[in-house]
């Protein structure tokens, strides 16, 4: 389990995030608890009348491809710093009575050859709830390079028709829950949104993609470990 730290120097403000993390302070002030040393944290809070932010994402460390990893790092401390700003500008424009709120948390689910992790990006601004985005990163360790479902398994099995299948079957338990027809699941797409967690590959779909606002964001376990004659990792 990849244990978590807080870096010692916080940014001042969000779009000071900075790419430059002493990493040997970190490995030394944590020397072991850190198991395998794969991503830290980079935290900030602010506060104000009319905008609250808790900001926590991950940023690379132990990946073998240090390009690719300034790569990936600089695109996380780039959208999330977009998707703050963004709510900043709202809330300064419009001074809401209840402050709008941008929220920004992580989780690692997989470490091993694959890192896989994703970041949820909560906004509210106004009306009856706010709403989340979730990205999916999934890593190969070794290269650096994005893996992507197709990369999971071995050419020439159909991976889209076992996971359709799985997705359907798993639907029809309680399908009221998701719209129906052409509006609800039609199949997955090339660049789905998944993540690896425990022997399982996790379908991830957006608010509103295939459901009401009230089933959340629809996720789907699908079973990895037992296609052993068909899976490529």
């Amino acid at each position: 389990m990849i244990k978590r730290i807080m870096l010692l120097g916080i940014v001042v403000g969000i779009n000071c995030f900075s790419i430059i993390y002493p990493q040997d302070m970190l490995i030394n002030i944590n020397k072991g608890i850190i198991e395998k040393n794969l991503i830290v944290d980079k935290s900030f809070e602010e506060s104000s009348e009319y905008l609250k932010v808790s900001v926590k994402i991950p940023q690379i460390i132990g990946l073998n491809n240090k390009e690719r990893e300034r790569e990936i790092n600089n695109e996380i401390i780039e959208f999330t710093n977009n998707f703050v700003e963004e709510n900043r500008i709202a809330s300064e424009a419009n001074r809401p009575g209840v402050p709008y709120e941008s929220f920004v948390t992580y989780r690692v689910t997989n470490e091993e050859k694959i890192l896989s992790f994703y970041i949820d990006y909560y906004q509210y601004s106004g009306g009856a709830h706010g709403i989340t985005i979730r990205k999916t990163y999934n890593i190969d360790i070794t290269t650096g390079q994005n893996v992507e479902l197709k990369d999971l398994f071995k050419e020439g099995f159909d991976y889209k028709e076992y996971i359709n299948k799985e997705i359907q079957s798993q639907i029809s338990i309680n399908k009221e829950d998701y719209f129906p027809g052409k509006e609800g699941f039609t199949g997955i797409k090339d660049n789905q949104a998944f993540y690896i967690e425990n022997g399982y590959i996790v379908i991830h779909f957006a608010y509103y993609e295939i459901a009401p606002y009230v089933a959340g964001m629809p996720q789907f376990k699908i079973p990895y470990n037992a296609l052993e004659n068909y899976k490529d990792v």
